[in-house]
C-alpha cells in the first residue's frame, strides 16, 4: 500500500490560533502547464504562500501537521492528555468553540474528504466522505460526539465504536484495527509531509540513505546540478568521544557510535590542474550547502514516490536561485506528479511571471482584530504580464507588514 499515489487537493481550518473564520487553501485549478489531471480535476504541482510574519503562513502548515499527527496518534492519548484545541486567540467567544480541520485528497484514483471538530478534550464531530466525479459526497462515517454512524466500507465496524473514546478519532481506531478503508485513508495522509524551515539537519538525509528511501546517486546528481562542486560524500560511523561523549552522558543518551558526513571535492594546484580529491567534514561546508543538503532527502523521497511536501520558511538560508531550482524540479522533472507547497518571503520567485500562473501564488494577512486571512492572487483582476513582485511590494495585494519606516522619526 506504500506505493499508492496520494495527491493533495484542499485544506480548510477554522477557529485555530490566528484563524477565526474558516480559511481554505486549494490546489484545484484550470488546466495549464503547471497542472496534472487527477480523476477529471486539474491539480497544481507547486504553490507558494507569501505574507508578513505572524500573519498565518506557518499556522496554516502547523494546523495541517497537527491534523496529521492526531490522525496517526490519537489512540495513543492518555486520559490526562489534552487534544490540540488551540482556538482563535483574540476573542472572548472562540475559546469555548471547537477548532475545525478538513482535508480533501486523492488516494490512487479515489477522492476523499475528511474532517473533525475538537473542543478541549473531546471530538465533537468527525466525518469521512468519498467525493464522486459528479460532485456527490458518499458518507462512510458521520459522527456527532459519541454517536457514530457507519456506512459502506465502514459497515460492520460496530465493535470499533466501543473502542472509540471521546478524545479518539474513529479513523485512528479503525486503522489500528486494520479496517481496509481506514488503512488506505491513513496511509494517504501519511504521504503528506510537513517540514519546518530548511535548517542544517543532514541526519534526515543520512537516515533516508541508510533505510534505502533515497539513493545516493540521486543526491549527488542534484548537488552537482545545483553547482556545489561536491563530487561525492561518505557517511562514516565513528565512536562517540570527547565533548560529545560528555554531553550524551549528561543527557543519559546511550549511544556508542554516530554517523559523520564527509563531502568530497576536487583539489587543484595554481595552474588549475587537478590534484585528485580531498575529503572534508561536512560540518565545515557553508550554511547554504548544509541547508540544501538537508532538504534533499524529503525532496527526492517526495518526487520519487509521488508524495506531497509542505515546507515552511522554504527560503531560509537558501539562495533565490536554489529555491527556484527546487521548484523547477517539481515543475519540470516530476513524472510522478509529486506536489510542493511552500511558505516564503522570497519575492524574486514572484518575478518569474512566465514560469508561474497567478493561481500558484497565495497570500496571508492579518486584520486589525488579529484575525488571519488567506487569499489567492487569482482573485485579483490583473493581467498575466504584470510584474507580480513589484505589485506585491507596492502593497497592491495587501499581505504586507505595516512597518513604520525609520525616516518617519526624523
Amino acid at each position: 500500500i506504500n506505493h499508492m499515489k496520494t495527491s493533495f487537493i484542499e485544506f480548510n481550518v477554522a477557529n485555530f490560533k490566528i484563524f477565526k473564520e474558516k480559511i481554505s487553501f486549494s490546489m484545484i485549478t484550470r488546466k495549464s502547464n503547471h497542472t496534472f489531471e487527477n480523476n477529471g480535476e486539474y491539480l497544481l504541482r507547486t504553490s507558494l504562500i507569501y505574507g508578513p510574519n505572524a500573519s498565518g503562513k506557518s499556522t496554516l502548515f502547523e494546523a495541517l501537521h497537527i491534523m496529521k499527527n492526531l490522525i496517526l496518534k490519537s489512540t495513543d492519548l492518555n486520559d490526562d492528555d489534552k487534544l490540540p484545541h488551540l482556538p482563535f486567540l483574540f476573542s472572548d467567544k472562540t475559546e469555548n468553540q471547537p477548532s475545525f480541520m478538513e482535508i480533501v485528497f486523492s488516494s490512487d484514483n479515489r477522492f476523499f474528504r475528511y474532517n473533525f471538530s475538537i473542543l478541549k478534550d473531546k471530538v465533537i464531530e468527525e466525518n469521512l466522505y468519498e467525493v464522486l466525479s459528479n460532485g456527490d459526497n458518499t458518507p462512510y462515517l458521520v459522527r456527532k460526539g459519541q454517536e457514530i454512524e457507519l456506512f459502506g466500507e465502514f459497515e460492520g465496524g460496530e465493535d470499533l465504536k466501543s473502542k472509540t473514546k471521546e478524545k479518539y478519532l474513529f479513523l485512528s481506531v479503525a486503522e489500528k484495527w486494520n479496517n481496509s478503508l481506514a488503512v488506505l485513508v491513513v496511509q494517504s495522509i501519511r504521504n503528506i509531509n510537513v517540514i519546518k524551515g530548511v535548517s542544517d539537519n543532514s541526519d534526515i538525509v543520512i537516515k533516508f540513505l541508510k533505510d534505502g528511501r533515497v539513493k545516493k546517486d540521486r543526491v549527488i546528481d542534484l548537488l552537482k546540478k545545483a553547482d556545489f562542486f561536491i563530487n561525492d560524500f561518505n557517511i562514516k560511523e565513528e565512536d562517540v568521544s570527547g565533548r560529545l561523549k560528555t554531553v550524551f552522558e549528561t543527557l543519559e543518551i546511550k549511544k556508542e557510535k554516530i554517523d559523520r558526513l564527509f563531502s568530497v571535492h576536487e583539489k587543484f594546484n595554481e595552474s588549475k590542474d587537478s590534484l585528485g580529491e580531498v575529503e572534508i567534514n561536512f560540518s565545515d561546508e557553508s550554511f547554504g550547502t548544509k541547508s540544501f543538503f538537508s532538504i534533499l532527502g524529503p525532496i527526492i523521497d517526495t518526487l520519487d514516490n509521488g508524495r506531497v511536501l509542505f515546507i515552511d520558511e522554504f527560503d531560509s538560508s537558501l539562495h533565490p536561485l536554489l529555491t527556484k531550482f527546487i521548484i523547477d524540479l517539481f515543475e519540470k522533472s516530476n513524472p510522478n506528479n509529486a506536489q510542493l507547497i511552500v511558505t516564503t518571503h522570497d519575492t524574486s520567485l514572484l518575478s518569474y511571471k512566465d514560469d508561474f500562473d497567478k493561481d500558484q501564488f497565495w497570500f496571508t494577512e492579518k486584520d486589525k482584530y488579529g484575525a488571519g486571512n488567506l487569499f489567492c492572487l487569482d482573485e485579483f483582476d490583473i493581467r498575466n504580464d504584470t510584474e507580480y513582485s513589484k505589485k506585491y511590494l507596492e502593497g497592491r495585494f495587501g499581505a504586507l507588514p505595516n512597518i513604520d519606516f525609520l525616516d518617519d522619526y526624523e
